[in-house]
């Protein structure tokens, strides 16, 4: 996106150890624009990759989103947030009435609770200084009940993370911190991968190239664009908003 620049901000992206993830578009999107990017994840030789091949703008941490301890140490390494993106999430496919409470709640404490932790983490020194952007990632499961890489819990999550982001919006925003939502569709990433075997994929890919009104997958650069607008001073006015990046395969 030409124009934005994050010069003198400092941007936590978390869940961005993955080479082909929406953490790592993201981080190098925001890097472009200017910003001291820090790149959290529980894989910490897959942050130290992308750190650098980013460059001197990137850096590396470990940081668990599940264990609060973790996360306030690394957030007393890095200084200062102005920009937080919640991305750290994983996915699983399973029915209902094979999901255990454990699955339930294992994918809930990263998705939906560990982006709150990040938030607590942060939150204190966006206030003190007004200003601060906080993105989550959601999903277009979240707004339909689930359907092309997570079921029940992973819809369960993403919906979550769009109330705690609007709830954010609310009470943040005097402070000068906006608090927005990105819901994409199916991205070619590391996660869609995982979640399906390379047949279903492909099948995938070729039913949304020939149905989606855009006529393609989405790809981590689309998301990553998003984000970057989010973050910038242009969007200082969007607030509480859930940007749908799925190629038109779902309106609201």
């Amino acid at each position: 996106m030409s124009g934005v620049t994050l010069v003198g901000k400092v941007a936590l992206v978390t869940g961005a150890g993955s080479a082909t993830g929406l953490g790592n578009a993201i981080a190098r999107a925001l890097a472009t624009a200017g910003a001291e990017v820090v790149l959290g994840d529980i894989d910490i030789d897959g942050v130290t990759r992308n750190a650098a091949a980013i460059g001197a703008a990137g850096r590396a941490i470990f940081m668990d989103v599940t264990d609060e301890s973790s996360v306030q140490a690394a957030v007393h390494e890095v200084g200062p947030v102005d920009i937080l993106v919640n991305n750290a999430g994983v996915t699983q496919r399973m029915p209902i009435w094979e999901l255990s409470t454990d699955d339930f709640d294992r994918l809930l404490s990263i998705n939906l609770r560990g982006g709150f932790v990040c938030l607590r983490a942060v939150v204190a020194g966006m206030m003190a200084r007004r200003w601060g952007r906080v993105i989550w990632i959601s999903s277009v499961a979240g707004k339909q009940g689930g359907g092309i890489i997570g079921t029940a819990h992973y819809a369960a999550s993403k919906a979550g993370v769009i109330g705690l982001c609007q709830a954010a919006a609310r009470e943040l925003g005097p402070y000068g911190i906006t608090s927005n939502a990105i819901a994409p569709g199916f991205i070619l990433t590391g996660i869609a991968t995982k979640a399906l075997d390379p047949k279903q994929e492909a099948e995938l890919d070729r039913t949304i190239s020939t149905t989606a009104p855009v006529r393609r997958s989405g790809v981590p650069e689309d998301v990553a664009s998003a984000a970057l607008f989010l973050a910038s001073e242009e969007a200082s006015y969007v607030t509480g908003e859930v940007m749908d990046v799925n190629g038109g395969i779902y309106f609201d």
